[in-house]
């Protein structure tokens, strides 16, 4: 293909689930970044999906990327589109984040620009652990100062901004490595942990730019986020200053993620943020019809299964975090409050850290799987035990256990409830492809 080449069609194959197909134009970005663009807002979801594709062992990436692995569908992806140069690391540590970089060459109305898209994925093993570390308190890397330090604590989910510093200075070294002089069009990417990423490397890009002659003009800085995890106290941070208003977050009513610091306690997101229909903006027969044509979608990327979501909608979502509202409402609150579980007490804070993050954190040593091992006690015996764990907590474990099937009690679904498919980037993918620009509910 050409380098210039401005639209196409490439085929994404997801090893041992479904395809993406990437039909694109790239004119989308002669537009300013202002501008909501639903097919571009579609090309960035797709990315971000891609991005999950299988890990490979690749000896030969090493010399171009600095990593000896690759994924195949991404790279097949990002090599027909035309991007010249890519780095692509699909692996973090606790205080980092998973990314891939791509540039080529792009001409829009006469003018060449190079094209960067930045793609960020969600958690990736140990960084589970930062995720639930809003105030950086057991950071590793740089030997516990992590990447940000502590000026925003408080202010800024610290975790987050730790992978934000972090893909920054990776991304500058991109852009230095194979700058050309023409003027950048860079797309922020992420889903997830990455849309956190995403939309804090957005403020920070526009903010500071990146120093030694690559500035990014803002309205030729795309920044498209899904799942977002609430990452910023509002009360602290103006989160809808005009020129942020470009960032464009797209979260679901159903997705237990994007409220676990929950807004009615002052947490918030950079930018716009958009929310897909769910039955308390659309009638029950309009919910089960879209709900049905976005399922159709889904099972092009996840040939293996169907989609399975909650049957009362988001209203188990709406209930576990209002429990959390109530009962760890602050930071100070999340640190620092004692509950009981299982008979022995913890924060907030250290439930979710020997809980739920240790379960899904990985597991690379013997010393992780007798963590895992505990993990999956604390969990099963604390979503049925009424007399030795706080009702709050006793509540939240429920929620893990019994509809996300954490813990192994119910293989991941009791009644047809699934957890996990209201968050993967497959399901916000099928929701961008079915839906309209104007069935999105703008909320913020």
């Amino acid at each position: 293909m050409a380098e210039n080449t401005l639209s196409g069609a490439v085929t994404a194959e997801l090893e041992g689930k479904g395809a993406v197909h990437f039909e694109y134009d790239l004119s989308v970005f002669a537009e300013p970044s202002a501008v909501y663009s639903h097919e571009l807002a579609r090309l960035a979801c797709k990315f971000v999906t891609v991005g999950y594709n299988r890990i490979t062992e690749d000896p030969a990436a090493e010399a171009e990327t600095g990593h000896p692995y690759t994924q195949k569908g991404l790279k097949s992806v990002l090599d027909g589109v035309g991007f010249t140069h890519q780095e692509i690391q699909p692996k973090a540590a606790r205080d980092e984040e998973s990314y891939f970089f791509a540039q080529r060459e792009l001409d829009l109305n006469g003018k060449a620009y190079d094209l960067v898209v930045a793609g960020f994925i969600g958690s990736y093993k140990k960084t589970w652990f930062s995720n639930f570390d809003p105030m950086g308190f057991d950071r590793v890397c740089r030997g516990g100062l992590g990447y940000a330090g502590t000026a925003e604590q408080g202010a800024i989910h610290l975790g987050f901004a730790d992978a934000r510093d972090y893909t920054y200075e990776k991304l500058r070294a991109f852009l230095t490595k194979y700058r050309t002089g023409r003027p950048i069009k860079l797309l922020l990417a992420g889903h997830s942990r990455g849309a956190a990423t995403a939309g804090l490397l957005a403020v920070k890009v526009m903010r500071e730019g990146f120093g030694d002659g690559l500035e990014i003009a803002d309205d030729d800085l795309y920044t498209y986020c899904f799942a977002t995890p609430n990452y910023a106290d509002v009360r602290l941070v103006n989160v809808t200053e005009s020129r942020f208003m470009r960032i464009v977050n797209v979260v679901s009513p159903e997705d237990f993620v994007t409220e676990v610091f929950p807004a009615a306690c002052g947490f918030g997101r950079y930018g716009k943020v958009y929310s897909f229909f769910g039955p308390d903006n659309l009638s029950r027969e309009d919910y089960a019809r879209e709900k049905a044509v976005m399922t159709r979608f889904f099972m092009d990327y996840r040939v293996s299964r169907p989609y399975i979501s909650y049957k009362d909608g988001n209203r188990t979502v709406k209930k576990v975090i209002e429990v959390m509202s109530e009962s760890m409402g602050s930071l100070e609150i999340f640190y620092s409050k004692k509950m009981r579980l299982c008979f022995q007490e913890f924060t907030p804070y250290e439930y979710f850290r020997d809980t739920v993050c240790t379960f899904v954190g990985g597991n690379d040593s013997p010393e992780d799987q007798a963590r895992i091992d505990r993990a999956t006690k604390l969990l099963a015996g604390s979503a049925v035990d009424m007399v030795g764990t706080s009702p709050a907590l006793r509540k939240i474990s429920a929620f893990f256990v019994f509809k996300q099937g954490l813990a192994g009690l119910t293989g991941g679904k009791v009644g047809g409830e699934y957890f996990n498919d209201a968050h993967i980037a497959e399901t916000y993918l099928a929701y961008m492809m079915s839906m309209r620009e104007n069935q999105l509910k703008r909320t913020q």
